[in-house]
């Protein structure tokens, strides 16, 4: 997926006066925005803890383990980068522990790479008014809060993305090896092949990606063998084994059950909905 795609659906909005978290680490199966309206605490992460304070405002992907540390009034949304999953209107709970969260539950995890990783910015306080607007859309709806909402939300996304290229927070190895992954979707790209032409071993790759980005490098190329096969499925008449063997599966099968792990459809189901 690239930023101009986004279209979001906004699953949910609240003002939630007084958070107060505590450990252990737990991870959300959609895509979180919060943003502190008042109070201090700190955001508890696997590798670092950040401490928060008025006008933060925090991005999350879904599966991200996170707790909050301390007493903070908080609006926050959650969403997806698409309406794919538009029908379940509500959201799942975060679950009690990293052990109890099942990534299969995920509504969707493929966001452009300018969103790929965990973004705070320090002072948000000019796009306050657009997340109340999205909050005052979700409490009272009307016949045209939903278009309203998901343009909002892509607006806040842009300003995200923008602010996160400032930080710079991907690290250039790891910018280097989402490019070597993308470049070369069609092969059977395992974390040790990977690690081979960069030079490192694979753990501490993987570890380095996956702090950066939130996923694993196994994730991120079956994320991107996905994101090939969607479009193929969509804008060509190629058969299944045959888009199969385009994204680097040499068994159809393989490929069919991972695809509707993915995207919770079969490729022909997908095809079918979206040709």
């Amino acid at each position: 997926m690239v930023l101009c795609d986004i279209n979001p659906f906004l699953r949910y909005a609240e003002l939630q006066p007084s958070v107060l978290s505590s450990a252990p680490l737990s991870c959300s199966y959609d895509y979180r925005i919060f943003y502190i309206l008042d109070g201090t605490a700190t955001l508890v992460l696997s590798d670092r803890r950040i401490p928060l304070s008025k006008g933060m405002l925090i991005y999350l992907r879904p599966g991200t383990p996170y707790y909050f540390e301390g007493q903070v009034k908080v609006l926050v949304l959650n969403f997806d980068m698409t309406r794919n999953q538009a029908e379940q209107k509500k959201p799942r709970k975060p679950s009690k522990d990293i052990e109890s969260f099942f990534e299969d539950q995920v509504f969707e995890n493929d966001p452009p790479l300018e969103l790929s990783t965990l973004t705070v910015i320090p002072q948000a306080f000019e796009i306050e008014g657009k997340l109340q607007e999205c909050l005052l859309h979700f409490s009272y709806p009307t016949a045209f809060s939903d278009a309203f909402t998901s343009a909002i939300v892509k607006d806040l996304l842009c300003y995200v993305a923008r602010n996160a290229t400032k930080q710079s927070e991907l690290p250039d190895l790891v910018q280097k090896i989402t490019l070597y992954i993308r470049n070369n979707y069609d092969q059977e790209l395992s974390n040790t092949q990977i690690s081979t032409a960069f030079g490192y071993h694979p753990f501490y790759l993987n570890r380095i990606f996956k702090n950066s980005t939130g996923i694993t490098m196994h994730q991120a190329v079956i994320q991107e063998k996905m994101r090939i096969a969607k479009h193929l499925l969509k804008g060509t008449d190629l058969s299944i084994a045959a888009v199969a063997e385009e994204v680097g599966f040499s068994d159809r099968s393989q490929f069919c059950t991972a695809f509707r792990k993915y995207s919770k459809n079969t490729p022909t189901e997908y095809r079918k909905k979206n040709k």
